[in-house]
């Protein structure tokens, strides 16, 4: 009898999974960085870390390497969260600039090597934490950090964007931030002139600028 209830309980939960809506259930959004190519996909489960670069998931994603290309206005990733695999630091840089991610983790998938890359900073809109980890290049090392909290600057209530230095993705041994609250005017700027953004998503006046370094 009590095999008999499990099994029913069993298929009840497998006929109710498949029945709920898509957005009800536990996905991941992945994105897969590679120097030729740019992946981006949906995960019914986590898909792990470097080991999974070279599946054939990749089948599975879509193909949106058009961003290496560095078209003039490429469309930015608007994600609530996202991982990011990658072996390229150069093309993550170009996908998630100007980008509108809350909850960004990064994974490089390859140690370093001593080539400069010739972009200095990308940014992230509305980023509220950051996860940095480099399991092939510091084992064990893991950055997080929760975006404005060194000026208490809340998480939902104020805009705010990240300024990520491109060194951040070659492999820190320490990752730093400091944050100020600034203005931006009708043409999207601030008093940073060599910062410059876009303006989807970010209408507000007074934002809260985080620099990670």
């Amino acid at each position: 009898m009590i095999l008999c209830s499990q099994m029913s309980f069993a298929v009840l939960f497998c006929i109710l999974w498949l029945a709920s809506p898509a957005v009800l259930r536990s996905e991941f959004k992945v994105a897969y960085v590679t120097e030729l190519n740019v992946y981006m996909c949906t995960c019914a489960q986590d898909p792990g870390f470097c080991e999974k670069m070279n599946s054939s998931e990749f089948n599975n994603c879509k193909d949106q390497s058009s961003v290496l290309q560095r078209a003039e206005n490429p469309s930015p990733v608007q994600k609530k969260h996202l991982t990011v695999l990658y072996t390229s630091p150069l093309n993550v840089a170009l996908l998630l600039n100007n980008s509108e991610v809350r909850h960004l983790t990064l994974v490089q998938c390859k140690p370093a090597d001593d080539q400069p890359i010739p972009v200095e900073y990308f940014t992230v809109q509305r980023l509220e934490t950051l996860t940095v980890q480099y399991p092939l290049w510091r084992p064990g090392q893991s950055h997080d950090v929760v975006i404005g909290k060194d000026r208490d600057a809340p998480n939902q209530e104020e805009p705010r964007i990240a300024v990520i230095h491109t060194s951040v993705l070659t492999g820190k041994s320490e990752l730093k931030s400091y944050t100020v609250q600034t203005k931006v005017d009708r043409r999207g700027m601030m008093f940073f002139p060599e910062i410059l953004m876009s303006r989807v998503a970010l209408s507000e006046m007074r934002i809260f600028v985080t620099f990670l370094y």
